[in-house]
């Protein structure tokens, strides 16, 4: 019962709250995802959009499917902000909102033209914000379809239920350009096609793969291409994940219900059965994560959820975390379903799940990367071989003068004297690799050391040292930055071998022993080079 204060209605500004509810922070293809996440709702087995610009730069944007549509009541619903909720608990549409957010984003005239019977006439209901704004009245308007709406109504459900979500006034999605609907404002639009087709191809995988039977089949075609799904898990590679757990939790008044996750990793680029597996299996750093599905759709990632930045060693990881509608309290599932929040308990549980997992995909990681900083460093060093060889007869600082075959020890001459030392004396693998070996391994992890090859003074190379992983290789494509690194250690090499003496070869050990220590922890924060990323190298 109510006291004696006094109430008033304050209706808000139509106007206002409709330019408002505009900013809600969708991205083109998460607003389109959303109208056909209301689509798939609706039962349909056949979802096509079609997005295209005319001469004078006008978007329009059309969904259509074959669902069960909507009668007069329904579709007066659909079109309220803040409709009533749905039936079915397990829907993909869960606020009442999506459809008039998503759309009104980046349009300002949206249309819903439907029939749930092929015997009667279809339905036609428009909110148009230019009209609320002229108005201050929240009018829906509703009327008869136009001959080109029908045709796309017929397009998607000849003779049958169905539905056409259309956007018109679309003035948010393409920048404006100084020659509307010319070829830049066209390339624009098809790069948000691609992102949308993208996209939809990962979040609806398990309706679009028509073997996956934890979702029903669903045909869906952007600009008339039929999208086909994309498998982040790559299970025609992997067969199983690594690590699965069912974990049941208790919410609310004592509810109950499970989630799965399973930790997929994936094979090395060069361990995929062919090529084209590998192209689209998009091993890089941004496909790395945790993949959330709500009701079998991806609704979130990939991403650590904050308990990991994005690592190139653990580009191989790929984690899924699925669960159904009554977890959707528990997990604060947010207005876009994009987002989830953990609560502590499970976000500890999670950090421990995924110990081994991340474990092992940085040790297949690791293992990739020394083979492919090997093939790699087989033609880096090329040019600066070539340009100390140049001069490496001027700068000759030290002589061989005989090898002890029992010991391996060498005696050379510099001009201080003989001295016996423990160098490396090696063959060149290539015919230009006279100066600057790259080696998979030193004797104690250093850096570098002095060699002779073929009798030229020489420096080998430690690439599994952790500074040519992240120093050298990241400057790869910069011939005089590793031609600058190359000359440093060549010439470290070549003053040690044209000063040392008996007093000071240990000094010299040590020295490269502790250089390459002190930059093993200096390069601990530089972040991996990402070998795998591009597919052309």
């Amino acid at each position: 019962m109510r006291d004696q204060n006094e109430y008033i209605e304050v209706v808000p500004d139509p106007e206002r709250i409709s330019e408002g509810l505009r900013d809600t922070g969708y991205q083109f293809h998460t607003a389109v995802a959303d109208i056909i996440d209301n689509s798939i709702s609706a039962g349909a087995s056949e979802i096509e959009v079609k997005v295209d610009m005319d001469m004078h730069g006008e978007i329009f944007l059309a969904v259509l499917d074959d669902g069960c549509g909507m009668d007069r009541e329904e579709l007066i619903n659909a079109m309220r902000y803040g409709s009533k909720r749905r039936t079915d608990p397990s829907s993909l549409g869960k606020f009442g909102l999506g459809l008039k957010t998503a759309s009104t984003a980046f349009c300002k005239r949206l249309s819903v033209i439907t029939r749930n019977d092929p015997a009667v006439a279809p339905l036609k209901a428009t909110w148009d914000l230019d009209l609320i704004a002229e108005t201050k009245k929240w009018e829906l308007e509703l009327g008869e379809p136009s001959q080109n709406e029908l045709q796309l109504l017929e397009r998607a459900a000849p003779n049958k239920s169905g539905t056409v979500v259309l956007w018109e006034k679309i003035d948010r999605l393409v920048r404006e350009y100084s020659k509307p609907g010319g070829k830049p404002a066209r390339k624009a639009l098809e790069r948000h096609v691609d992102v949308l087709k993208e996209h939809c191809s990962m979040v609806y995988q398990r309706f679009l793969d028509h073997t996956d039977m934890r979702a029903r089949n669903v045909t869906l075609r952007i600009n008339g291409q039929v999208l086909d799904p994309w498998d982040p898990f790559c299970l025609s590679e992997t067969k199983k994940p690594l690590l699965e757990e069912k974990q049941k939790v208790t919410f609310g008044n004592m509810q109950e219900a499970t989630f799965i996750a399973r930790a997929f990793v994936l094979p090395r680029k060069d361990e995929f059965s062919d090529a084209e597996a590998a192209r689209r299996a998009r091993l890089s750093n941004d496909y790395q994560g945790i993949y959330v599905y709500r009701e079998n759709r991806m609704i979130h990632g990939p991403d650590w959820m904050d308990m990991f930045r994005k690592e190139p060693h653990f580009t191989l990881l790929r984690v899924e975390f699925s669960f159904d509608h009554k977890l959707d309290e528990a997990f604060h599932i947010d207005i876009k379903k994009s987002q989830i929040l953990l609560n502590e308990d499970l976000f500890e549980w999670l950090q421990k799940f995924l110990i081994a997992p991340r474990r092992e995909a940085e040790q297949r990681y690791r293992s990739g990367r020394f083979a492919a900083a090997s093939g790699v460093s087989v033609l880096l060093h090329t040019a600066s071989n070539n340009a100390i060889h140049a001069k490496a007869g001027a700068l000759k600082t030290a002589n061989l003068k005989s090898v002890d075959g029992k010991t391996g020890e060498v005696t050379i001459e510099n001009k201080y004297g003989p001295v016996t030392l423990k160098l490396k004396l090696s063959e060149s693998t290539r015919p230009e690799e006279l100066h600057v070996q790259p080696v998979e391994e030193l004797v104690e992890g250093i850096l570098w050391e002095p060699a002779l090859i073929d009798g030229n003074q020489a420096v080998r190379i430690n690439t599994r040292h952790p500074y040519y992983s992240k120093v050298y290789l990241p400057n790869r494509k910069s011939g005089v930055t590793v031609q600058g690194l190359d000359s440093l250690l060549w010439a470290l090499c070549a003053a040690e071998l044209g000063t040392v003496n008996e007093e000071t070869k240990r000094y010299f050990e040590e020295l490269r022993y502790e250089v390459s220590r002190l930059l093993r922890r200096l390069v601990e924060d530089l972040p991996d080079p990402d070998l795998m990323e591009n597919e052309n190298e």
